[in-house]
Formats: structure tokens, C-alpha cells, sequence
């Protein structure tokens, strides 16, 4: 990662390209009233953040956690709702307008307008990319290169892999969430997961290096530490399904009994055999806890998952 005053310049062959337009974004977005914006700063104030001012997430991190290079990081709204599914590969993904998804706790809500995301491959490539920007105030643009981001998810370099970030990378700028929390901050604001991206790109038109800009309003997401640490290299060599089990584990200090309902609506699985998922869920567990996520990771005859840290 480089700041934004290093981005290379084109070569002879490179084109720039401005990317900040297009799809499901472009909808109408919910009104925002003068309370939901109180609200919000006061929550951010009451965490120590000045809401006016510019903030930079690894200056929010516990100063154990700011320093380490071998995590990444994910707001607790995000880890326990359904935005980033694990759906069977074959199926097509999803354009959702305004929809609302599961989330594991009654008194938050999210809703998402845009193409469905899902935990195989959009889900390493947002918390890469926001480990890039950690350093860099919310709103500031940063820089990296395709190659590099697809190493660091742990991807073979080719270019399968390669078109492969890029669409991640677009669908990660094509919506909209927003969070309600009831209990905190209320409205969120309107968030893209990407807020826009510049590209260069290469003499056949694919973009080489990328220049992004996260929105600020992603700080009350991770105000107050409401947010899960996940030990890269494990995390990443997980399949999709343990890795939305480790989101549930790992942003919950004590993790209650999960049923196999409510994790499958957290994974977004449409799944109608309940045999066939219970028996993906047990290899999940068996993951996680290879993993040392949790040192005990089962499912137990009332179809419930339970763990135990120590």
C-alpha cells in the first residue's frame, strides 16, 4: 500500500479510468433527519471520536491490535448478518433493492441494495482492502495493485484471479447499506463498501492499480471496538461456510449456542436439505476448530453449535 501522493504514473500503455457512477447505488437512499445525525454523534462522541473531524480505524484499534500486520478486521454488524453469504457457487448471485437480511441480533437491521456478496471472495478482498487504508484517514484515497491484493487474499497469481478482484472490487462499490442500531448509534448513513475508486489500466483495458476512498460513516461501525479481529492467514484458508461461522465466533467474547436455522440464514443459504447442510456444518466446525479459533467447535444433538474457548 502506498499513500496517495505515490500513485504511479501511466506508462505509454496505461489509460486512467474514474470509476464513481452506475447501478443499484444511483437508487433514491433514505432521507436522513437532523435526529439521525445527532444520534450518530453523540454515539461517536461518547467513544471519544469527534464526529467533525478526520479519523484513521487503526488509531481506533487497541494499541495491541493497531501494531500487528497478521489481522484483519470487520464490524460486528457485518460479521453477524447475512451481507456476505455462502451460497452454493452454481447458484447466480442476486440484485437486491432495498432488502432486508438476517442479522442475528433483533435490534439491528441491514438493508442492501445491489449485487449479492458473498464470503468466498468478496469478503477477503473488502477486509484486504481495508487493511490497506487502516493508516489513512476515512475519506482519503490510498493505493495498491491488483497483484498485490490478490496475494494477499491468499489467491494463485493468474488472471483468472486477477478479473476476478476486479469484479469483487466493482461489486464492492455498486451498493448501498444501511445499518440501523437501536441501541447505539441508530442510522449509520448510507454506506458503500467501496465509496469510489480511480483504476489504471493496462493496454487491454483491465485496471492494474487502484485508488479507493472508504466513506467516513464506516467509523460508527467500529466505534467503541464494536468490531472482530480475525487472525489472517487462518481466516483466509477457511471455506466459505467456516468463515461465516468464525465471523459469529470470533465477534462474540462468549458465543451462545447457534441453531443450525439461524446460521444457515446468516450464511444466506437457500438450502432445502437439512441433512446435506447439516453435515456441511459439521465440517465447518471441524475447520474452525482445526483452525484454533475455539478450542471445542460442534454440533450437538439439539442441531445446536456450541464452542468453547478454552
Amino acid at each position: 500500500m502506498v499513500a496517495y501522493g505515490a500513485f504511479k504514473p501511466m506508462s505509454k500503455n496505461q489509460k486512467s479510468e474514474d470509476v464513481d457512477s452506475g447501478g443499484p447505488t444511483d437508487a433514491k437512499k433514505p432521507d436522513e433527519t437532523p435526529i439521525d445525525r445527532m444520534r450518530r454523534n453523540a454515539y461517536l462522541n461518547s467513544k471519544g471520536i469527534t464526529p467533525s473531524g478526520q479519523f484513521q480505524l487503526d488509531l481506533i484499534f487497541p494499541k495491541e491490535i493497531g501494531v500487528r500486520e497478521d489481522l484483519r478486521h470487520i464490524p460486528n454488524e457485518y460479521a453477524r448478518s447475512a451481507i456476505f453469504t455462502a451460497r452454493n457457487k452454481r447458484e447466480p448471485r442476486r440484485t437486491l433493492m432495498r432488502e432486508k437480511l438476517f442479522h442475528y441480533n433483533e435490534h439491528v437491521s441491514i438493508l442492501y441494495t445491489g449485487i449479492e456478496l458473498r464470503a468466498e471472495d468478496d469478503e477477503l478482498v473488502w477486509l484486504q482492502i481495508l487493511n490497506y487504508g487502516k493508516g489513512i484517514a476515512l475519506g482519503e484515497p490510498f493505493d495498491f495493485s491488483i497483484k498485490d491484493l490478490v496475494a494477499e487474499v491468499g489467491w494463485h497469481k493468474n488472471g483468472r484471479n486477477y478479473d476476478r478482484a476486479r469484479e469483487c472490487i466493482s461489486r464492492l462499490r455498486a451498493n448501498e447499506v444501511l445499518a440501523l442500531n437501536s441501541k447505539a448509534y441508530g442510522r449509520s448513513g448510507s454506506i458503500s463498501l467501496i465509496q469510489k475508486y480511480t483504476a489504471l489500466n493496462d493496454e487491454e483495458g483491465k485496471p492494474t492499480h487502484f485508488r479507493v476512498w472508504i466513506d467516513p460513516n464506516l467509523i460508527a461501525l467500529f466505534a467503541g471496538n464494536t468490531f472482530t479481529s480475525h487472525r489472517w492467514e487462518a481466516y483466509r484458508n477457511l471455506s466459505p461456510v467456516a468463515r461465516r461461522l468464525a465471523d459469529y465466533i470470533e465477534s462474540h467474547k462468549y458465543p451462545f449456542p447457534l441453531t443450525l436455522e439461524r446460521f444457515r440464514q446468516m450464511c444466506g443459504s437457500t438450502t432445502s436439505d437439512a441433512r446435506s447442510w447439516r453435515q456441511t456444518v459439521k465440517k465447518a466446525c471441524a475447520e474452525v476448530q482445526a483452525a484454533k479459533i475455539a478450542a471445542i467447535v460442534s454440533l450437538d444433538g439439539n442441531d445446536q453449535i456450541c464452542c468453547a474457548s478454552d
